[in-house]
């Protein structure tokens, strides 16, 4: 058994700099054991900690099991502290969405002990409840010299008998903006070719009851939060159940929201109407993943929607008043770059607030992965590409006979003027309602000179306080290009 457990974020560095808001997936964890009387801490390395500071949280808190999570991106680092904190006093297991996609792997990878796969909950809490091993569905562990993965654990069907996270270990002041993030559903049944949901949240979608969701946003807004992030894969996955939410949410009088769909809406199962119930409901911000401006190309991919779809959807998030944002990924399979121009098209289209541009990157147990793999178009290792290269860079991970590597990076730096163009205007129509230097200070702002001052300022605590309040009330956001 294992009484007590700390858990490990490591310092994975990303493009926004500073972690806007704590973590999701161990703030469930931390949630059950809590319900279950399992001591539990956090140390959330983002945050500026080394790992002598880590080191020290685990003297003082001397727990029996170290919980880390893993992320594909960087993992060396993750690998690194692990090498560092090994220790006979505690055990340690590692989680998270690099260990959904590589199984074993990870444990080959890695000195833990243990780790879990998919959902978490559970798994964990029967490790710590002393449960057999080889009777813990969803854990990977080792056996002496070899490592024994067990079979997956059933989906968690009524979501609602988990608590929802509370994050009283995290030290929540620290984050650069006051937000929580929330998720109401998990999963996604669709089958893009790209995309890794389903070997971490299944393929198909569970949802929260409305009165469930409603009751988490409440105890945030009793604690003074108002901005919160929806990050479900298909928040509207069910438009009635949707619907309810903003209901439930405008008679229970929660004033003043800042809701948004970071992780996007399934363009196909939105309408103006539920848009509209959306925005009078607190919802200011809405993403559409459209993934590509080509026809061919969606169908290619298995998105599942057409582009008339996600027209209209963008269309009318613009005309009631949201800050849209729409998010593309540049090289799939068959794309060229005449199919990447209708990309560009579409991201100027409309007046929207950003327009994203992602490097496709095959993860396992894809079905890109598996296509690139087949036909032997991959130009860097699987174990390279997938600690080095994030979606964000400019370093194709493939390149195909209609899409060279040559054309691919020259495709990824027109994307990033676009992105770039794209934020310029949308700040400029916002900044010209104040009668602000609208044009000009849009310019300086969006300059890579610009850029590299403002998020050098920002790593500046007092500097990013004193900003912060001003980007709320102008309703602006900053976005790498």
């Amino acid at each position: 058994m294992y009484k007590k457990v700390l858990f490990c974020i490591p310092p994975i560095p990303n493009i926004w700099g500073w972690p806007t808001d704590p973590h999701l997936g161990i703030g469930y964890l931390c949630a059950l054991l809590d319900k279950n009387h399992i001591e539990n801490g956090v140390l959330d390395m983002r945050l500026g900690y080394k790992t002598e500071d880590l080191v020290r949280k685990i003297n003082a808190f001397k727990p029996d099991l170290v919980g880390v999570n893993l992320v594909s991106y960087r993992r060396d680092i993750s690998y690194g502290v692990l090498g560092k904190i090994r220790n006979p006093a505690f055990r340690i297991v590692v989680g998270g969405a690099h260990v959904s996609s590589v199984r074993k792997v990870a444990l080959e990878e890695c000195p833990a002990d243990f780790a879990v796969k998919m959902e978490g909950e559970y798994t964990l809490l029967e490790l710590c409840q002393g449960k057999p091993l080889a009777q813990i569905k969803g854990l990977i562990y080792r056996n002496g010299t070899g490592i024994v993965e067990n079979e997956d654990r059933p989906l968690i069907e009524d979501l609602d008998e988990l608590p929802f996270p509370r994050y009283e270990e995290f030290e929540l002041d620290k984050y650069s903006r006051r937000l929580v993030s929330v998720v109401s559903s998990r999963g996604c049944p669709y089958q893009c070719v790209f995309c890794a949901v389903r070997a971490s949240m299944g393929n198909y979608c569970r949802m929260r009851s409305p009165e469930n969701v409603v009751e988490e946003l409440k105890y945030w807004y009793n604690r003074g939060y108002r901005e919160i992030d929806f990050r479900d894969d298909i928040p509207n996955f069910s438009r009635e159940r949707l619907y309810e939410i903003c209901r439930l949410i405008e008679k229970s009088g929660l004033q003043g929201l800042d809701l948004k769909c970071g992780n996007g809406l399934r363009a196909d199962l939105t309408d103006k109407e539920l848009l509209r119930k959306m925005f009078d409901a607190g919802f200011r911000e809405v993403a559409f993943g459209a993934e590509s401006g080509s026809e061919r190309i969606l169908r290619r991919i298995k998105k599942g929607e057409g582009l008339p779809a996600i027209k209209r959807a963008i269309r009318d998030a613009c005309e009631i008043g949201y800050d849209v944002s729409v998010s593309f990924m540049v090289g799939y399979p068959d794309e060229t770059p005449a199919d990447f121009e209708e990309s560009i098209k579409l991201a100027l289209e409309y007046p929207v607030a950003a327009a994203r541009f992602y490097n496709t990157i095959p993860f396992p147990g894809t079905e890109l992965y598996d296509w690139v793999k087949e036909n032997n178009y991959f130009i860097k290792r699987a174990q390279g590409y997938l600690n080095d290269i994030a979606h964000f860079e400019n370093e194709p991970v493939f390149a195909t006979p209609q899409f060279s590597c040559a054309e691919r990076k020259k495709a990824l730096l027109k994307a990033r003027k676009i992105t770039g163009c794209v934020g310029r205007r949308a700040m400029e129509r916002k900044l010209r309602r104040y009668g602000l230097l609208a044009g000009p200070l849009s310019l300086l702002i969006y300059s890579p000179l610009g850029r590299r001052i403002i998020f050098a300022a920002m790593a500046n605590k007092a500097f990013k306080r004193m900003l912060m309040p001003i980007l709320k009330i102008l309703r602006l956001n900053f976005y790498m290009v």
